[in-house]
């Protein structure tokens, strides 16, 4: 979700209350003291959320300082790729600011804020949020020291915690909190995701055992880059051959993962290009997934939209089918 959609969606809520409905038990947060974790932060998260994984040019083994990861070399002896740990500054130098990310630190790990579900959408995906698992403490601002980080529930937004069903809680966890603004009541639900401190070697390791693609596909829409861009919505439906999907899917499940950082000629431009389409897969559980195919000089990459940089090539002939369904345009 865009921006603006999160900002229509919560509405106008200044001098309201955000309430967390926990199923055990609900209690009541007040909007003035997390302004910051669901405006400030959420909104920003979204805007800022690509520079988890925005290389230094001059140096690209070093991201920049806001969200520290340090990446001795992006292919390991496994030969997969190492997506890395993500780790907190342990200071702000005076005169710059943290570009925070919706994140909260469950069991040592830290999960970053993927896609977020309101109104009706949040309602559907509700019969998934299952376990309690803790309170995010909505503690971390710019201003916190690397102690109040290494502390389990730290992050950035304040909320009831619990886990997803269907989905590994090494993987995912999320947030779900009632609200009430000018139209009433209304649920918002943001999947947590971590997909990072890890290592990926094949593509179906992200999308069969994290993100069930193929178990649970229900359809496929589409968006070309530019209406995703400028959230112009415009969004299709796809028209794709049942035995193009399975090619599709059997070959980025057995493609590798590499850092498209490595591509000398492909990275510097990866954001703007125009040869690039958002396939938009509706789950049966309720939840979507947004797949990003981008072609480049007679190629074809596929990659998850929480997971920048990092990609599966997958051949030609195979991913021009799907591409072609999903408005992609050659260069």
């Amino acid at each position: 979700m865009r921006e603006t959609d999160l900002l229509e969606a919560i509405g106008d809520i200044d001098n309201k209350f955000i309430r967390n409905a926990g199923k055990a038990k609900t209690r009541d947060l007040r909007w003035v003291p997390i302004a910051v974790a669901l405006l400030s932060v959420t909104v920003l998260g979204l805007v800022f959320i690509p520079k988890l994984f925005e290389k230094d040019s001059e140096n690209p083994s070093l991201k920049p300082a806001e969200i520290k990861q340090t990446l001795s070399d992006s292919t390991v002896e496994t030969g997969g790729v190492y997506v890395p740990a993500v780790e907190i500054p342990e200071s702000t130098e005076e005169g710059t600011t943290l570009d925070m990310i919706g994140f909260v630190v469950y069991k040592g790990n830290i999960y970053t804020q993927s896609m977020d579900y309101t109104g009706e959408e949040a309602y559907k995906i509700d019969e998934i949020v299952g376990e309690y698992l803790g309170t995010a403490k909505g503690n971390i601002d710019e201003w916190s020291s690397q102690d109040e980080y290494a502390v389990e529930f730290a992050s950035s937004v304040a909320g009831e915690i619990y886990a997803v069903e269907g989905y590994d809680t090494g993987f995912r966890i999320c947030l779900r909190a009632e609200y009430e603004d000018g139209n009433g009541p209304g649920l918002w639900i943001q999947f947590l995701d971590c997909l990072n401190g890890i290592t990926l070697s094949k593509g179906s390791e992200l999308f069969e055992d994290r993100l069930r693609v193929r178990e649970l596909t229900g359809s496929v829409q589409w968006q070309s880059h530019e209406d995703w861009d400028y959230n112009t919505g415009n969004i299709k439906n796809a028209d794709i051959d049942e035995a193009a999907w399975n090619e599709f899917w059997d070959a980025v499940d057995n493609g590798d993962f590499f850092d498209m950082w490595d591509h000398e000629n492909l990275c510097p431009v990866i954001s703007d290009m125009s040869h690039q389409a958002h396939m938009i897969i509706n789950m049966n559980d309720g939840t979507k997934v947004n797949i990003r195919m981008i072609e480049f000089e007679g190629e074809g990459y596929v990659g998850y939209q929480g997971l920048n940089w990092y990609y599966v090539k997958v051949p030609k002939e195979i991913f021009d089918k799907v591409y072609e369904a999903c408005g992609g345009t050659y260069s």
